[in-house]
């Protein structure tokens, strides 16, 4: 012990680099005696250095526990240390699990704290390819026994490779222990199981997945039991028919035949008919029986099948009705301005044109009331400035909507003279007294105000003629009239 101490006394000052010599020393050494008496040197050096990395001896005998352990007879790879730190561990461990020797690449990956998956996934795919002859069932349990070992391992992946093996039924039963959808949902296609997938899909509510099952099945199966999967499985018809309505009509269309949807086939067609009137092309052909036309009757005749859609089923009836009036009017007129018009407006340019007849004809076929034909003559009358027929107009009988529509259309149309026409057969004194006021009548204003004994009135009505100071004069002494008459 005294020859111990002493020794260390002269080598104090290079002490360090001895014990790092020695931990050196014990990794270039193949020999195991001889690397355990080095380490028993350089260990015993190191309680005596202050400085030294006392972490250095524990990273040598973590790297000689691997290097001896691959070195062995059973496993025959005598690395060096140089080529271990040149290879890296991940590599040693993938050399490992290539010669199949997994328990040893386990052993080491937790020993060096690494992720396990790699070696527990090429086992159970070694093992998948190695045991043709073990049922499923046992199968499984075998592998999910290992499998569990590792979180968050793919299932998946090992299912692909089971199936590549032909061995599907085992994929089958592993994919359904693979916790992500995204992973799950393609290999159950890969597998054919097309509806488990289309469940998985539709469970976890990813839309993405649930399109990529929806085009898969819908490849791959006949339209009426591709409509029967969907069916069932709500997200996914939702979510089918939002994309067919921008893309697919037509076998849309079938989709809704098949479940008996068949309002929401005739809302189709309606659409369909709108969007074949933007075409310019829909004008061509016979003008009487139109594509168009066509598909509003189409629709008209799936909405009369339906005891809820009767005003759907009545409006498209009306619609084909005045598309094939309407394009009647273009062709006699050759005038390509009444198609997809409303009513009011197909009747208001057929005045305009001077064809009275055809107007008549759209009032008939769609029974427009007295009161709304008036207003329509009217103001299309005095549009075009046919004051004659206008008046002619007033005295076939009394309107059912009165004067006062002639007096507007005319006020509007700056025709004061034909205004006076009819102001004098307004029978409210107060529409009289503005309508005179409205084309600066100041006097005829009054004389009609005076007869309502509207004190409010003349206020207004004094306002509207607040430039002409002899009008005003008139309202101010109608007003103080009837102040006293009040008052008395």
């Amino acid at each position: 012990m005294c020859e111990a101490d002493e020794n260390l006394r002269l080598i104090r000052s290079s002490l360090p680099e001895a014990v790092e010599a020695c931990v050196d020393a014990a990794g270039h050494e193949f020999d195991v005696l001889r690397q355990r008496t080095l380490l028993r040197a350089a260990s015993y050096g190191q309680a005596f250095c202050s400085n030294f990395h006392r972490d250095r001896i524990q990273e040598m005998c973590k790297i000689l526990r691997v290097l001896n352990a691959v070195r062995s007879l059973e496993i025959g790879i005598p690395l060096s240390i140089q080529q271990y730190k040149l290879l890296t561990p991940s590599v040693l461990i993938g050399r490992l699990i290539n010669a199949h020797q997994h328990l040893l690449a386990l052993r080491v990956s937790e020993y060096l704290g690494m992720n396990q998956e790699v070696v527990i996934m090429h086992w159970a795919c070694a093992k998948i390819t190695a045991s043709l002859g073990i049922p499923d069932p046992t199968l499984l349990e075998i592998l999910l026994d290992k499998l569990k070992l590792c979180k968050g391992i793919s299932y998946a992946a090992v299912a692909a490779h089971a199936d590549k093996n032909g061995r599907r039924k085992l994929a089958a039963l592993l994919v359904e222990h693979e916790p992500r959808s995204s992973k799950q949902v393609p290999l159950l296609l890969s597998i054919g199981e097309e509806d488990i997938a289309l469940m998985k899909a539709t469970e976890c509510g990813d839309t993405d997945l649930v399109y990529l099952v929806l085009f898969h099945i819908w490849q791959k199966r006949p339209p009426l039991e591709f409509f029967g999967t969907i069916q069932a499985r709500p997200l996914a018809r939702d979510l089918f028919i939002t994309y067919a309505r921008c893309y697919k009509h037509e076998f849309l269309k079938d989709f809704f035949l098949s479940t008996g949807q068949l309002q929401d086939v005739a809302f189709l067609l309606w659409k369909e008919s709108w969007e074949l009137g933007k075409n310019p092309m829909a004008s061509k052909g016979s003008p009487l029986h139109g594509p168009r036309i066509k598909l509003i009757e189409k629709a008209q005749n799936l909405f009369a099948e339906t005891k809820e859609h009767t005003f759907e089923s009545k409006a498209a009836e009306e619609h084909a009705k005045l598309l094939r009036l309407q394009h009647e009017l273009e062709v006699s007129t050759k005038q390509a301005i009444f198609v997809d018009s409303s009513i009011s407006d197909t009747i208001r340019t057929c005045i305009v044109l001077g064809n009275h007849r055809a107007a008549l004809k759209v009032k008939t076929e769609f029974k427009v009331s007295e009161k709304r034909w008036y207003w329509l003559k009217v103001f299309a009358l005095a549009t075009i400035k046919d004051w004659a027929a206008l008046e002619r107009f007033s005295k076939e009988k009394k309107p059912p909507i009165g004067y006062r529509p002639f007096v507007e259309a005319c006020i509007e149309a700056d025709e004061k003279v034909e205004a006076i026409k009819y102001i004098p057969k307004l029978a409210d004194p107060r529409e009289k007294a503005e309508s005179y006021a409205r084309i600066g009548m100041a006097k005829e204003a009054a004389d009609a105000a005076s007869q309502t004994k509207d004190g409010e009135l003349l206020g207004r009505l004094k306002l509207t003629f607040a430039q002409n100071a002899g009008a005003s004069t008139i309202f101010d002494t109608l007003r103080d009239r009837l102040s006293f008459q009040g008052a008395s």
